[in-house]
This record gives structure tokens, C-alpha cells and sequence, in this order.
């Protein structure tokens, strides 16, 4: 089967545009016909190769999630997986989540499942996507489980705007602080330095030091920050490889306030989905298995793979999480809680509440503490030029008196 697009007219003499599956152009024109539609443009779809696909541009988080919720009320109303693509796709005419999504619905027209489809398409669709839509066709609950998917897609599009408008305010004022610094230390302080060399006066300790970094700056500013931007590339560059990532994941989680930041948020996402696995029917070593992909931590990932070793062995699960010695308290407890009453996947949705409400309660409280630090360091900073400029003038002063 392939996919062709195509323009036609219909009884009322209106433009159609849209696509059809035919084994060829011939089938295409006629399934067309039957649907008392004329066809006046008829061109085959462009497909890529696994090749090209190498190459294919990453979607939108947005229109991912676009994507997600169709396709679960589509699927969730009983439709066939090839023609919920087809329409779902259909909804993106100017994006590059059109093809993907029609070069999906062909793989699964040639007996590909949805999930293995998806995977060839990783850009687009995460390790942690493929492994959920896999776990929902094996328990038939593939509707429930990309409804789960909108929601998580849903509520990380909501955190990140949190945080990006949290954040734009700091950065911005962090980068005019260094401007204006930059501006009076390179053009400001040498010129009035150049005042000071006709008093013939012994100057304050301050102003020699505010003229020291001056002419550091001058010599060697471009040099530093050549040497920060180099510095940045090789350590970004040292993050892809897995030794040096463990250690800096490792470093990260043992950090006071930042380590349980990031604890906390991993925490979240991996019991969120794990709620919504195992209240979609997936068996819990299963959701464990898919849940890991979640933790961004590789640190608190290997402890998943260990607890999911725990959990095959015959541990209980809040056992198995407890022994890793990773996974917070609240989560270990509550699920424990679930095991008793015999429902674990509300548990997990109560805790990662419980962790994304304490997640973004504290980054609330950094970013509001924030802003008023820089802006005090900004006047400390100014105040001490400003002192370096005028005690030897006030010096001055004081001998003419």
C-alpha cells in the first residue's frame, strides 16, 4: 500500500485535498470515484528512507502533543489505527508531523505494530512513548494509554512554561548586570584612572584593586571568555559520554537543595507514569520496566533497573524501591499504602501530586528569592566602582583643605 495525496472536486464543484492508501495511482483515482469525488491532482506521498530519517527534524513538544490526543480520541471511538493516523495527520499540513505520522499509518498498513513503527522515528517519538504505546497494545488498552501520554505531554508543556516565565526575568537581569559591570570597568575606570596618574598620590587599596581587574579585563577579557565558551562546548561534549554523565548525575543528586530538586522531579515522573500504566491494566513489572525511561537521572534509573531485579525476584515493590535507597520516602510509604489496600496506581498518583506540588512550591521560592540577590549583588558591585572612583578624589579633597 501507499499513500497519495490529492486534489479533487466534489458534487458540489468544491476542492477537496487530502490523502488515500492504494496499492497504485490507477486504485487510488478509482477508490476516489467511489467517493463520488473527481480527481484532478493525484502525486504520491513522499516517503523516506531509514536513511533520510536520520536526518528528520525533531517535531514540537506541542504538536506531539496535538498528535497524542487525537490519536486517543480517535482510537478510543473504535477507529482503525491506519485511519486515525490518516486523519490525525490530516490536522498538520504544514508540518513535518504530517509525513511521520503518514509514514506510520504505511508500516502499519504492512503488518508493522504501532509501537515498532513509532521507534523509527525517535526524534520524534522518545524511548519512554514507544515503550508506554508498546505495554498498551500488549494489554489492550491502547486508547487509555495514549490518553495517559496527553496528559504527562499535557502537564510538561504546563511545568515548562512555569518555569520558563519564572526564569526569563533572572536571566535578563543577570545579563544586563554583567553588561553594565563590563561597560564601567572596560570604558569607565580606565578614564578616570587616567585622572588619578596626575595627582601623583599614593591610591586607596580599593581603587588599586577595581584598576587591576580594569586592566585584567582589557588584557585578557576576550581570552576568558573564549576559554568559558570553550569550557561550556567541552563539558556538554563530556555529557554524552555515559562514565562522565554518571558522576556528574551522581554529583548532582548529593548537592543540598538542587539534589533533592532534581530527586523530587524525577520521582514524579517516573510514579506518574507508573500510575498511569498500571491503572491502564499493565502489570507492575512491566510498568517498571517502561517506567524507567522517565528518570532523566541515570543514577535513579539504574536504581529502577535494580528494584525492577527485586520486584522479578519476589520483593514487593515498595520494598524493592526502598532498597535502592533512592527513591524518596513518600513514595516507598504510599506505595506501600497501595499494597495494603490493594490499589498501587492511586498511590502513585497521590505521590507524584504530593512531589510535583513540592517541586514547583520550591523552584517558586528560589526564583522570588532570586531576583532581589542579583539585584543587591548588581548594587554591591556598582557601589564598590563608585567607592573606587571617589576615595581618592575625597582624599584629594582633604589634603587641599
Amino acid at each position: 500500500m501507499e499513500t497519495f495525496d490529492y486534489a479533487a472536486i466534489d458534487k458540489a464543484g468544491k476542492r477537496q485535498n487530502g490523502s488515500i492508501a492504494a496499492t497504485n495511482s490507477r486504485e487510488a483515482r478509482d477508490l476516489l470515484r467511489g467517493r463520488s469525488l473527481t480527481p484532478i491532482e493525484l502525486r504520491a506521498a513522499k516517503t523516506h528512507s531509514k536513511t533520510q530519517f536520520q536526518f528528520e527534524k525533531k517535531t514540537s513538544h506541542k504538536q506531539l502533543t496535538q498528535a497524542t490526543r487525537q490519536l486517543a480520541i480517535l482510537i478510543d471511538a473504535s477507529t482503525p489505527i491506519e485511519e486515525a493516523l490518516k486523519v490525525t495527520a490530516l490536522q498538520f499540513e504544514r508540518s513535518s508531523m504530517r509525513q511521520i505520522l503518514l509514514d506510520i499509518r504505511s508500516s502499519v498498513l504492512e503488518g508493522s505494530r504501532l509501537s515498532t513503527a513509532m521507534s523509527a522515528h525517535a526524534k520524534t517519538f522518545s524511548s519512554l512513548y514507544t515503550a508506554m504505546v508498546a505495554s498498551g497494545e500488549k494489554s489492550g488498552r491502547l486508547a487509555s494509554v495514549l490518553e495517559r501520554l496527553a496528559l504527562d505531554l499535557e502537564a510538561a508543556q504546563k511545568i515548562r512554561r512555569k518555569i520558563l516565565a519564572a526564569t526569563v526575568y533572572p536571566m535578563v537581569l543577570t545579563v544586563v548586570a554583567l553588561g553594565v559591570v563590563t561597560i564601567l570597568m572596560v570604558a569607565v575606570v580606565p578614564k578616570v584612572v587616567a585622572q588619578f596618574d596626575s595627582f601623583g598620590q599614593d591610591l586607596p587599596l580599593l581603587t588599586k584593586g577595581v584598576i587591576a581587574v580594569s586592566d585584567g579585563l582589557k588584557a585578557y577579557g576576550l581570552m576568558a571568555l573564549a576559554i568559558f565558551i570553550a569550557s561550556i562546548f567541552g563539558f556538554r561534549q563530556a555529557l554524552k559520554k555515559d562514565a562522565f554523565r554518571r558522576k556528574w548525575h551522581q554529583f548532582l543528586l548529593k548537592l543540598p537543595l538542587v539534589g533533592r530538586l532534581i530527586r523530587d522531579l524525577n520521582a514524579a515522573r517516573f510514579a506518574r507514569t507508573m500510575a498511569g500504566l498500571i491503572q491502564s491494566g499493565t502489570p507492575s513489572l512491566a510498568a517498571m520496566e517502561t517506567s524507567q525511561y522517565t528518570l532523566k537521572n541515570l543514577i535513579m534509573r539504574d536504581a529502577a533497573i535494580k528494584a525492577a531485579s527485586y520486584v522479578r525476584e519476589g520483593s514487593p515493590m515498595s520494598g524493592a524501591l526502598k532498597r535502592t535507597k533512592v527513591f524518596p520516602p513518600l513514595v516507598t510509604q504510599m506505595v506501600a499504602g497501595g499494597e495494603t489496600g490493594g490499589d498501587v496506581g492511586l498511590m502513585f498518583s497521590k505521590s507524584a501530586d504530593y512531589l510535583e506540588d513540592e517541586f514547583e512550591s520550591a523552584t517558586s521560592v528560589f526564583m522570588s528569592l532570586l531576583e532581589p540577590l542579583i539585584i543587591i549583588l548588581l548594587s554591591i558591585v556598582v557601589l564598590l566602582i563608585i567607592g573606587a572612583i571617589f576615595l581618592p578624589i575625597l582624599r584629594l579633597n582633604t589634603l587641599v583643605l
